[in-house]
C-alpha cells in the first residue's frame, strides 16, 4: 500500500501496489514525478533513498542465531532473487541495510543493480561452530562514498546521562559520506536501534534475598509473576536503551554536521515510533525549548525568526511529512491530518500494525526551507509481499516494508 500525493489533487485513499500492476504504477508514478513542480525552483532531476530490514540475511551454511536456523540453497536463492527483484524495480540511487549477516554477497548482489560502491563497519558476533548472532548494517550507492566511520558516545555525555560507563549502541552506526550530484557531499546514518524485546532474566532466588534484607520478606516468584516482572523491567530497559541511543547518535550528528554543514540524511530500522517519546531527540524541535533554557544558553538576544533560522538547520524532519507538507501546500490542500493518520505501516505483529522504519532529513531536503537543495517528492511503502504475499514469491523476502524516498534537486 502506498499513500501518494498527486499534481492533479489530493488521492482520497491509500493506492495498492498490487503485483500484477506494478510496471503500469511505477509508469504512473514517474509520470506524477514529472509534473510535480518544486515549489519556487524547476526541479532538474530526481535522487532515490531507500531503507529495509533484510530480515537475517545470511549465507548458508551459516546459521542466525540458533543452528536450526540455516537456509537450504533454495531458500537463500529466493531470498537473493527478491532482493534483486526488489532493487530492479525501485532503482534506489543509496539505499541502507539492516539485519546483515552475509555483507559480501549483499554487496554482489547490489553491485549487479548498478549499486557499485558499498560500505559496512562491523561484523556480526560469532556463538560458537557456525552459528552468529548481532546482525550488522550497510550502505550501497551509485554515487562514490568518500568516508565511512562509526559513530560513537560521547563517554561524557554517556556519565551525564547517568549511564554505565560500558554503553554502547546496540548495534553500531554507519555514517558514510557520499558525494551526490548537485548536492555535494552528504553524510547518511544507517540505524538500527535497540528492539523492544524485553532480554531480561531474573535471577531464580527470591526478592529481597539480598544482602541487608531479612529472610522473612523473601518471596518467591511464581513463574508468571516472574515473567511478568522480567517483561515489564526488560521493556523499560530496552526503551531507555533505545531513547539513549537516539539522543547520543543525534548528538553525534549536531558535532558533525557543526563542522562539516553537510546535509544530513538518517535511515534504518528505529524499532519504535517516532511518535513515541524514546525517540524525541532525533526530531527535537527549537520551539518546544523553553524560553528559560534558551535565555541561560545565551541565545536570549535573538528574534524569534532568528532563533528559528539557527535551531532549523540541525533539526531533522521525516521525510513522510516533508512530502505530504510540500505536496499538499504546493496543491493548495490542508488535509494533512488524513494522511499522517493512515500511514501505511512498515512491520506487523500479528493483526497489528507499526510504522518503525524511517528516512529522516535536514533543511537542504525542506521546500519550506529558503535554502533547501531539494524537495521530496514521493514516498513509497512498499508493503506488498506483508499485506498480499505471494508464497513462491516472497516467503523468504523480509518482515518488514522498505521505504523509498524520491528527491527532486532544485536549481
Amino acid at each position: 500500500m502506498s499513500t501518494k500525493v498527486t499534481a492533479e489533487g489530493v488521492t482520497e485513499r491509500p493506492i495498492e501496489l498490487a503485483s500484477s500492476h506494478g510496471a503500469m504504477l511505477e509508469a504512473q508514478a514517474s509520470s506524477v514525478l514529472s509534473h510535480r513542480t518544486a515549489i519556487n525552483s524547476t526541479p532538474i532531476s530526481n535522487i532515490k533513498i531507500a531503507s529495509i530490514n533484510l530480515f537475517n540475511f545470511i549465507e548458508p551454511p551459516l546459521a542466525y542465531y540458533d543452528f536450526e536456523n540455516i537456509y537450504s540453497h533454495g531458500q537463500w536463492q529466493k531470498k537473493c532473487q527478491w532482493l534483486s527483484e526488489f532493487l530492479a524495480h525501485r532503482q534506489p540511487d543509496i539505499i541502507g541495510f539492516q539485519e546483515v549477516f552475509s555483507p559480501e554477497p549483499l554487496k554482489r548482489i547490489a553491485s549487479e543493480q548498478g549499486l557499485v560502491h558499498f560500505a559496512v563497519i562491523d561484523e556480526p558476533t560469532l556463538v560458537s561452530d557456525y552459528i552468529y548472532r548481532s546482525p550488522v548494517v550497510a550502505l550501497a550507492s551509485r554515487y562514490p562514498i568518500i568516508e565511512v566511520s562509526s559513530v560513537e558516545p560521547d563517554s561524557r555525555l554517556v556519565a551525564a546521562m547517568g549511564l554505565s560507563s560500558e554503553f554502547a549502541f546496540s548495534r553500531k552506526v554507519l555514517r558514510a559520506t557520499v558525494e551526490m550530484p548537485y548536492i555535494g557531499k552528504c553524510d547518511y546514518y544507517v540505524v538500527h536501534f535497540k528492539s523492544k524485546r524485553a532480554g531480561l532474566a531474573l535471577e531464580s532466588k527470591p526478592l529481597g534475598q539480598d544482602e541487608g534484607v531479612g529472610s522473612a520478606s523473601c518471596i518467591k516468584l511464581h513463574a508468571e509473576t516472574q515473567l511478568l516482572t522480567e517483561q515489564a523491567l526488560g521493556r523499560w530497559a530496552s526503551t531507555m536503551q533505545r531513547g539513549a541511543e537516539a539522543a547520543l547518535l543525534f548528538n553525534g550528528i549536531l558535532v558533525r554536521r557543526q563542522t562539516s554543514k553537510y546535509p544530513v540524511i538518517v535511515m534504518g530500522d528505529f524499532n519504535d515510533s517516532l511518535s513515541m517519546g524514546a525517540l524525541d531527540a532525533l526530531t527535537i524541535q527549537g520551539d518546544s525549548i523553553h524560553s528559560g533554557d534558551v535565555k541561560a544558553a545565551g541565545l536570549g538576544h535573538l528574534s524569534d525568526a532568528a532563533l528559528a533560522g539557527v535551531f532549523a538547520q540541525y533539526q531533522l524532519q521525516d521525510a513522510y511529512e516533508l512530502f505530504i507538507e510540500a505536496n499538499l501546500r504546493e496543491n493548495l490542500h490542508t488535509n494533512t491530518a488524513y494522511y499522517k493518520e493512515h500511514r501505511p505501516a512498515t512491520h506487523y505483529y500479528g493483526p497489528k500494525g507499526s510504522v518503525l522504519d524511517y528516512i529522516l532529513l535536514s533543511s537542504e531536503f525542506d521546500a519550506s526551507h529558503g535554502r533547501s537543495l531539494a524537495q521530496v517528492v514521493d514516498y513509497q511503502t512498499c508493503d506488498r509481499h506483508l499485506v498480499r504475499p505471494e508464497y513462491e514469491r516472497d516467503a523468504y523476502s523480509t518482515d518488514h516494508a522498505p521505504v523509498v524516498v524520491a528527491l527532486a534537486l532544485r536549481r
